[in-house]
């Protein structure tokens, strides 16, 4: 199990939080069933979820085409207001060294502190 940061708009969290979606086939297929995801954008976190399946245009009410797609199961949804301040940081410096601006691995310790401070209704993210 992996654990990725999703790095989309709140209007395409918005639109569904069933599924998320990706511009390359690639970038998609690194994430596996079974994988966590932190849902982030703007530099808020929307909610963790986990992968149920690997899917291509199933939704397709996004502004964006967004062809290839992972199916989601909801673990905690944010109430929309979490700063996360570190995870903006860090897929800003991984797009400055040629990194996807959409996907980033965290490690397990990180994706469990997001996953507490969404429990514990925090509003800022800081990692320990």
């Amino acid at each position: 199990m992996n654990f990725w940061l999703v790095n989309h708009s709140w209007q395409a969290f918005k639109a569904t939080q069933e599924y998320c979606g990706f511009v390359t086939r690639e970038e998609r297929n690194k994430i596996q069933v079974g994988d966590k995801i932190v849902y982030f954008g703007q530099g808020l976190v929307f909610g963790v979820f986990e992968v149920i399946k690997l899917v291509e245009n199933e939704f397709n009410d996004w502004k964006r085409s967004y062809h290839f797609q992972i199916k989601l199961n909801p673990i905690v949804i944010s109430e929309g207001d979490l700063i996360a301040k570190p995870l903006e940081s860090k897929i800003l410096l991984q797009k400055s060294t040629g990194g996807s601006p959409n996907l980033l691995e965290l490690t397990e310790v990180e994706f469990n502190q997001i996953e507490q401070v969404i429990k514990e209704k925090q509003k800022q993210l800081v990692f320990k």
